[in-house]
């Protein structure tokens, strides 16, 4: 016994010096600031900006705009985006014309449709083209100065030329800034160039069938020959319209309506169930709009003061256009109760295969 106790007392002693020393475990770091308290660091001392970046595909779209715009998200995916899109020069639809901005001018197409059992598209022609005379950079680029929901305003700094292009319009509307000589070419022929007597409408017919009507704010003067209109000096509004079909009484309803044009437009969700087109508009008289069949399908006539012109009717590949007079529509759909159940419920030959289904499940 006093042995085995005298072997364990000398083990201890040799072993001693060999043994590592207890070292206390490391504490754990502290846990890295949460993301919500990193995003409230940062949102208080300035706003998040994504980083810039170049794109090989598409160059920067802000060119485009005109600087108090820049402040601001730009669109994407707009209905006019094919004029901020690499050199801007892209035609966009805007019902019911096609339309091109490009070498400080703009072009219009009144567009016919080609079809077959396999699609159906329409083709971008220079119907007419609006420029400026004598102009000093004709290979500026355009500037948006203002867009919202149903319209964009181009500008042609060079030329002294703003375009209201509203969606729905039938005229399109150019306010030349200045005294400013205007030229108007095609690539048709053109048959004639008559005016009435003040001077401020002239019909220009094309040896392609189609009818173009000229409206001006003051008397102007045209002359032309067998591809270009040109104009003396003038100073205010220009409204230029396709006569669908060459229709003598639709060109009688675009007289009517030519004092008053729209500069912008918004989609207004001002009640359940309902969506409002609102137009501001320059000028004297009613506004007058194209509607597409799901526009007069949704047009609450008891709500909005509105009148639909049946026999007025411009083509479409979105279907035809149908004129309505009026700077505000409401388009009213039919109310959808929301519940946990069918409204309906289940019919009963459905029943046994609802079972069946569930038994199986």
């Amino acid at each position: 016994m006093l042995l085995k106790k005298i072997k364990r007392q000398v083990k201890a002693i040799i072993t001693k010096p060999f043994k590592k020393p207890y070292k206390t475990p490391p504490q754990p770091e502290p846990p890295p600031p949460s993301s919500s308290s990193h995003f409230f660091a940062m949102s208080s001392s300035q706003p998040f900006l994504f980083p810039s970046t170049q794109s090989t595909v598409l160059p920067d779209p802000s060119s485009f705009f005109a600087p108090n715009l820049l402040s601001n998200p730009l669109p994407t995916n707009s209905f006019f985006q094919n004029f901020v899109l690499k050199n801007g020069d892209q035609p966009e639809f805007i019902h019911p014309y096609i339309v091109k901005s490009s070498l400080s001018s703009l072009t219009l197409c009144y567009p016919s449709q080609f079809h077959n059992p396999a699609f159906i598209y329409q083709n971008f022609i220079a119907d007419l083209t609006i420029t400026a005379l004598n102009n000093p950079n004709p290979n500026s680029p355009h500037v948006i100065s203002s867009f919202d929901d149903l319209s964009v305003t181009l500008d042609l700094p060079s030329s002294n030329l703003r375009f209201f292009l509203v969606k729905g319009s039938p005229f399109i509307t150019c306010n030349v800034l200045g005294n400013v000589a205007l030229s108007i070419s095609t690539i048709h022929a053109i048959l004639e160039c008559n005016s009435n007597s003040n001077r401020t409408k002239y019909t220009v017919k094309l040896n392609n069938g189609q009818t173009w009507l000229l409206y001006a704010s003051s008397p102007i003067d045209l002359s032309h020959d067998l591809s270009t209109i040109k104009s003396g000096v003038f100073s205010g509004v220009i409204r230029i319209a396709c006569l669908p079909n060459s229709d003598p009484t639709c060109e009688a309803v675009l007289d009517r309506f030519s004092s008053c044009y729209p500069t912008s437009g918004n989609a207004v969700f001002s009640q359940p169930f309902c969506l409002e087109y609102k137009w501001e508009k320059n000028g004297w008289g009613d506004l007058l709009m194209l509607a597409h069949p799901l526009h007069l399908q949704l047009l609450s006539a008891t709500d909005c003061a509105v009148t639909v012109l049946d026999g007025f009717k411009y083509n479409s590949i979105d279907g035809e256009l149908i004129g309505v007079v009026g700077d505000s529509w409401i388009l009213k759909s039919d109310p959808v109760s929301v519940t946990w159940h069918s409204i309906k419920g289940v019919k009963e030959e459905a029943c046994l295969e609802i079972i069946d289904a569930l038994n199986k499940d």
